[in-house]
């Protein structure tokens, strides 16, 4: 696997090799997931890895242009390929067609203006059709990394969350007092998801607020 652009060998470091997932994955095997947030697409990578045998399918949502080179590449694989898909998109409010993207490197890229020199891009908007069309539900695991718009995620696309067994979500508080958890703990509620794990919030790197991990189950379709 060639690690393409500058800021790739942070991506890699944190998943394949300080496995900041691995605690939080599900007891039961994974064969379909959603990777919203995928970024270079390490973590659905990653998965497989995990799960050798298994032949897993994985939809990579990531609108940052700066990734589209190595996702690219990966869905090009032939080994990967008819399994993993790539769509360029963002979350946001499904009613409209595009939205405005903060594009920073280092895995940083979000919705929010910040002081810095992100590059501001507009994007086309995740509709849920767009997943369906091309990957059709159930789901085993959702994983979430999209740097502060969980509760917009959770809102906006209640099909796609309810028809998935898992959703392992990193979540981000911009609000310096962690209060946007608790908004969060009350979407997964409405979603009829159970909190099976979660982490004690950290303070962010490069920006006020608190960042943590956690684990939720559908109960609706526990069996």
């Amino acid at each position: 696997m060639d690690l393409l652009e500058v800021d790739s060998y942070d991506s890699f470091s944190e998943i394949f090799i300080q496995r900041e997932y691995e605690e939080y994955l599900p007891s039961l095997p994974i064969f379909r997931i959603l990777d919203i947030g995928a970024h270079y697409g390490y973590f659905s990578l990653w998965l497989q890895s995990m799960y050798p045998e298994n032949e897993l399918s994985s939809i990579m949502i990531e609108p940052s242009p700066r990734c589209s080179r190595t996702l690219k590449k990966l869905i090009g694989n032939k080994r990967l390929c008819g399994r993993f898909y790539y769509l360029k998109r963002m979350i946001g409010n499904p009613q409209e067609d595009t939205g405005i993207f903060y594009d920073r490197p280092y895995m940083s890229g979000s919705s929010f203006s910040s002081s810095d020199d992100a590059e501001k891009i507009e994007v086309p908007i995740l509709k849920e059709n767009d997943v369906q069309s091309k990957f059709p539900a159930p789901y085993d695991l959702i994983k979430c990394d999209i740097e502060g718009s969980e509760v917009e995620l959770l809102t906006n696309y209640s099909t796609l969350i309810k028809n998935s067994k898992y959703l392992l979500l990193e979540w981000h508080s911009w609000d310096n007092g962690g209060k946007r958890y608790s908004q969060i703990k009350d979407q997964l509620y409405k979603c009829n998801f159970e909190i099976l794990k979660s982490s004690p919030p950290l303070p962010s790197v490069g920006r006020d607020g608190v960042v943590g991990l956690l684990l939720a189950e559908n109960i609706s379709l526990k069996s």
